[in-house]
């Protein structure tokens, strides 16, 4: 990498110390070159930084996803409790709560946090979806 950007920095020099006389076209195609090569240097040379994890702050993560977990456990319970739910959905809702998180905590473990949020073909419908069915009371 240093290598690299000792050849970068020459390149640099003789885009803006030209050894020869040259018209102003040329000087401006040689200070926009300069300038695309100051900032792609300043890109590649922050990329490293922006790449790093901060795994105190992952553990963290962790554990709350862990206590959301539980804690949409027990909601699901109380949805049983008051006849909301029948157990066998709800075993189903929490086995595939526990999956996801097995597969969250494992994905943490592996320095990677991908978010939450719906994601495409999971199923949801929004609500001002014609075709989802409507309640009636």
């Amino acid at each position: 990498m240093f290598n690299h950007v000792i050849g970068t920095l020459q390149l640099g020099i003789l885009i803006m110390f030209p050894t020869n006389k040259m018209n102003e076209e040329d000087w401006q195609m040689r200070k926009l070159a300069a300038s695309v090569l100051a900032l792609a240097l300043l890109v590649l040379s922050a990329v490293p930084a922006f790449g790093a994890v901060d795994q105190g702050k992952l553990k963290e993560i962790k554990a709350l996803t862990q206590q959301m977990s539980s804690i949409k456990a027990q909601i699901i319970d109380k949805e049983v409790e008051a006849g909301i739910l029948d157990q066998s959905k709800a075993k189903k809702i929490k086995n595939a709560m526990q999956e996801r998180q097995q597969r969250i905590e494992q994905d943490i473990d592996k320095g990677e946090f991908h978010g939450f949020g719906h994601k495409k073909g999971c199923g949801h419908k929004h609500s001002n979806d014609s075709t989802s069915p409507q309640k009636t009371e």
